[in-house]
């Protein structure tokens, strides 16, 4: 069956009108007024207009109706409503005594339920989903199996939309940070950072995942119930005849395999769950180190070649006129002829092997060169961070993030680690935001304090 078997096939033209902001709230309002306690879920139509009229006292933007601007707002709200019914949003019925109700499809309310999460952003959060299945699979009696295994099934497919979600979510931000052309500036990746991407990242899905509601803490036992399930024939069969008269199956191989479909469903997607966390790890990490870089790119103001360079490109994007051919000559890149791309293969060597030379002496130069490009690739580690922290609470139980003495570009980077890996396993210390915004230097965001763990103010 098609989608427009099921749907208008004007019901999208309110969302694509000029006044479509106007149309959307309004199919908010109606959603919230035929939901309300205060009208007994009736929907009565004198009670939503009531709701569409002090929703257009209130408007400041101009909602013509034929071409008349200057119509009441009881004469807006009625038109809202009638071109609501035309478009197939909206239904009207008789409820007696000269009251009439108007009530949504039930595919009007799934796609405004939608709508409505889009727009207050709602987040991914997880209650406790994978541990829902192990308990639900480790208590299996097969008088009520049948509802453990739809029960069972229906939290792992919520478990894999989660992450799907999550894992798109991270590449959003990624994508805005690296792969959008937008003129970033420091202090919104710092906020993006440390408000935006660690509340809707860490604290609403990633922890939990990582935490009370880890994948591999349940997966043996998990597969081991379904698999004692699946390979038990009486516990399959017995499952299909209560499908039978549950789910009132035309026969019994169809109730079969509509057990058999759900029971293999939740096996072989408890190893997709755990490739899709990996996948969210990679894609997490791949942020934090972009988002890091270019934190340092816009905070390199020193004096070295790379500071130079940094500054110069600067001044080429922002000045358009900018006559670059005076320092570099570009020319666009052609292929030569047919065999201008062609790698010329060599001939294998084999690599002889060098004794090695204990009495070679390396000069405490390069020893400390080595040593320094070893430790600074590994500052930014987790067990780094931690160490930082230490060191900067000393005797405290607490400190406030603007209190921290900020020097260097690392030392910037060192306070968004600190945020973001304050939830993650093994931290010694958590953060708190307040309500409240800091400066240092030139970058303000919202102020937040670092205190150990155990320690309640």
């Amino acid at each position: 069956m098609h989608l427009f078997d099921q749907i208008p096939d004007n019901l999208f033209n309110v969302l694509s009108s000029p006044n479509k902001n106007i149309y959307v709230d309004c199919l908010f309002i109606i959603y919230d007024a035929t939901n309300s306690i205060e009208d007994s879920f009736q929907g009565e139509r004198s009670f939503v207009i009531g709701k569409l009229v002090d929703y257009f006292d209130d408007l400041k933007e101009t909602f013509e109706i034929d071409d008349e601007e200057n119509s009441t707002s009881r004469q807006k709200a009625v038109s809202v409503i009638n071109v609501l019914k035309q478009s197939g949003w909206l239904g009207e019925e008789e409820l007696g005594d000269y009251k009439t109700s108007l009530n949504l499809f039930d595919y009007s309310i799934k796609i405004i339920d939608l709508l409505k999460r889009i727009q207050v952003g709602e987040q991914t959060e997880y209650t406790g989903e994978i541990y829902t299945v192990y308990s639900l699979l480790s208590s299996f009696e097969i008088q009520d199996g049948l509802t453990i295994i739809e029960q069972s099934y229906k939290k792992i497919e919520d478990v894999l939309r989660k992450l799907k979600t999550l894992k798109a979510n991270i590449y959003r931000y990624y994508f805005d940070l690296v792969k959008r052309e937008s003129k970033d500036n420091l202090q919104h990746v710092l906020e993006r950072l440390l408000v935006d991407y660690k509340t809707n990242f860490f604290d609403s899905a990633y922890y939990q995942l990582k935490t009370t509601d880890s994948l591999p803490r349940y997966k043996r036992s998990i597969l081991e119930s379904i698999s004692k399930i699946y390979m038990h024939d009486t516990y399959l069969d017995t499952l299909a005849n209560q499908a039978l008269v549950a789910r009132r199956k035309l026969e019994f191989n169809e109730a079969f395999s509509y057990v058999e479909d759900k029971v293999r469903f939740i096996k072989d997607s408890i190893d997709s769950i755990e490739y899709l966390i990996e996948a969210i790890d990679t894609k997490n990490e791949l942020y934090i180190n972009a988002a890091a870089s270019k934190i340092m790119f816009l905070t390199n103001t020193s004096e070295d070649l790379e500071g130079l360079l940094n500054r110069l490109f600067k001044i080429i994007l922002k000045e358009k006129t900018f006559n670059y051919s005076e320092i570099f000559n570009l020319t666009r890149m052609r292929n030569l002829d047919d065999n201008s791309l062609q790698t010329i293969r060599r001939p294998r060597i084999d690599p002889i092997v060098e004794e090695v030379n204990y009495q070679q002496e390396i000069s405490d130069e390069v020893k400390e060169r080595k040593m320094a490009s070893l430790l600074k690739a590994n500052i930014f580690s987790k067990q780094e961070i931690n160490k930082y922290v230490s060191y900067i609470l000393g005797d405290l139980q607490s400190i406030k993030a603007s209190d921290i003495e900020l020097e260097t570009n690392e030392d910037f980077v060192k306070l968004i680690l600190i945020f973001l890996f304050s939830k993650s396993v093994g931290m010694i210390y958590d953060v708190r935001l307040l309500n409240y915004d800091a400066r240092i230097q030139d970058i303000k965001f919202t102020e937040f304090e670092i205190f150990k763990k155990g320690y309640k103010k």
